[in-house]
């Protein structure tokens, strides 16, 4: 009402001299106006920006970056995605839990049988109570793979263990439910029931929204790479497999099976190549790293065997993957840095039935890995693995089946017992650093300390906010 009456005010004496002086002001005084809206809407959209939720499943921060353009003034901000893990040196990190293969036999299976084992709606079995401890694990993590052993049956049976398996499909759902994103599925039982049983996986898993690769109904599904986006936006990670063995079988095409054969088979050097190809169609589809899964065959070992090395050099050699990890021998194996790749030779079993052969504890072992990817998300050339978390993990719980992590914090208990959890622990440790890794980057993982470190961090962050004001 001031400004409005002021302009008045100007506008009579102006009449009395010249028009001209009271155009120009006119236009000024329109101009003052106009600015003064914009400002007040910015202001608005600003705020109103800045109250949005992100969406992202860990906290984000914003820079302000200046560029030549912008004659050194400040440009729009750009968001810094650290994935949920527990530090990222990077603008951007994915952080990929892996934990070795589901390996189910009957004894196994039978203890969480449903009043119906024949029943066709998901409840012949439930499985959920068997994979539960590993679900703080897994959330965090960014993007959590299993590796599924062995085909399944439909829904209600028959099903079969060992030597050729068929096993109940409500271990699918468990997955799903206990959060993995996607499963692996080239290996030496992936055959076992044929054509049938490699389109069952594949329905299910697509059913319970997990995605897959290593098996195939269709060659052209053979042929895609997958690439799999990060839920907390910090970049996209492709994923290749292969197995070296069929346990003798032949697959009726050679397509419906990912394959990686030692140098000694003729398919040797296309197995390398058609996974080099689909790690670069992978990079073409915006994959920002990409992982490759081993699947061997020889079991029961503390120490990486001849194929699981020349092969995993082999594919390091080709610079087609940031890292490379394997499953199949059933045991914790050493991890190593060749070549500028990280090679993580074996997770052994995230889940089993207990062996009793003598001497053969690592059956009933397995490793979970949580590695981190660092670097610019669509910036080629940036990413490199900057840590990785490793926590030994048994197949019981106090005598009964859970994955129970064999962890100095125990956040679940004990699995066997103080004194048998540290010798294990201590075995294990000793295996992953025989090839020299580098404490710096392989860490065993403390999920207590790191969530505690959290915690202080956020509330640290939080007084600083009411401190500023912000």
């Amino acid at each position: 009402m001031n400004q409005n009456s002021g302009e008045h005010y100007h506008g009579q004496h102006a009449a009395k001299r010249s028009p001209i002086p009271m155009i120009v002001a006119a236009v000024v005084a329109l101009g003052l106006i106009v600015a003064l809206a914009v400002g007040v809407w910015n202001v608005l959209k600003s705020g109103g920006e800045s109250a949005r939720p992100t969406g992202s499943a860990s906290a984000s921060k914003s820079t302000s970056t200046k560029s030549p353009e912008s004659d050194g003034k400040t440009v729009e901000t750009v968001k810094e995605h650290h994935g949920n893990s527990p530090d990222c040196p990077d603008a951007d990190c994915i952080s990929m839990l892996v934990n070795g293969d589901l390996l189910f036999h009957e004894g196994l299976w039978e203890h969480f049988a449903g009043a119906n084992i024949s029943a066709t709606d998901g409840t012949a079995f439930n499985f959920d109570p068997l994979f539960e401890p590993m679900k703080k694990y897994i959330q965090a993590s960014d993007i959590a793979v299993c590796e599924f052993e062995t085909p399944i049956a439909q829904r209600g049976g028959p099903y079969s263990a060992y030597p050729i398996f068929n096993i109940p499909p409500e271990v699918a759902d468990a997955a799903r439910n206990v959060g993995y994103q996607a499963c692996t599925h080239a290996t030496n039982h992936s055959w076992d029931q044929g054509a049938d049983g490699i389109a069952r996986l594949w329905d299910t898993l697509e059913a319970d929204d997990i995605a897959q690769t290593g098996s195939y109904k269709t060659e052209a599904d053979s042929l895609k790479p997958l690439v799999i986006d990060s839920p907390t936006g910090g970049g996209k990670l492709g994923l290749i497999t292969g197995t070296v063995s069929l346990n003798g079988m032949t697959a009726d095409q050679d397509w419906q099976v990912d394959r990686l054969r030692e140098s000694s088979d003729p398919n040797h050097e296309s197995d390398i190549q058609k996974a080099v190809t689909k790690a670069k169609k992978a990079r073409e589809q915006g994959a920002d790293v990409v992982a490759i899964a081993m699947h061997s065959v020889q079991e029961y070992l503390d120490y990486a065997d001849s194929w699981q090395v020349s092969e995993a050099h082999e594919l390091a050699d080709t610079g087609a993957f940031d890292v490379i990890y394997g499953a199949g021998c059933h045991c914790a194996q050493p991890i190593e840095k060749y070549n500028n790749t990280w090679i993580v030779y074996g997770v052994g079993n995230a889940v089993t039935v207990t062996s009793y052969i003598p001497g053969n504890e690592t059956n009933n072992q397995g490793v979970t890995a949580r590695i981190q990817f660092a670097g610019k998300k669509g910036v080629a050339g940036s990413w490199r693995v900057n840590r990785i978390d490793w926590l030994p993990t048994a197949n019981m719980r106090q005598g009964e089946y859970r994955w129970c992590p064999i962890s100095s914090d125990h956040p679940d208990g004990t699995c066997w017992s103080e004194s048998e959890d540290a010798t294990q622990r201590q075995r294990i440790s000793d295996v992953i650093y025989s090839m020299g890794a580098d404490t710096n980057v392989v860490r065993e993982w403390n999920l207590t300390a790191e969530q505690q470190a959290k915690q202080q961090a956020a509330q640290q962050g939080d007084q600083q906010s009411a401190q500023t004001g912000e």
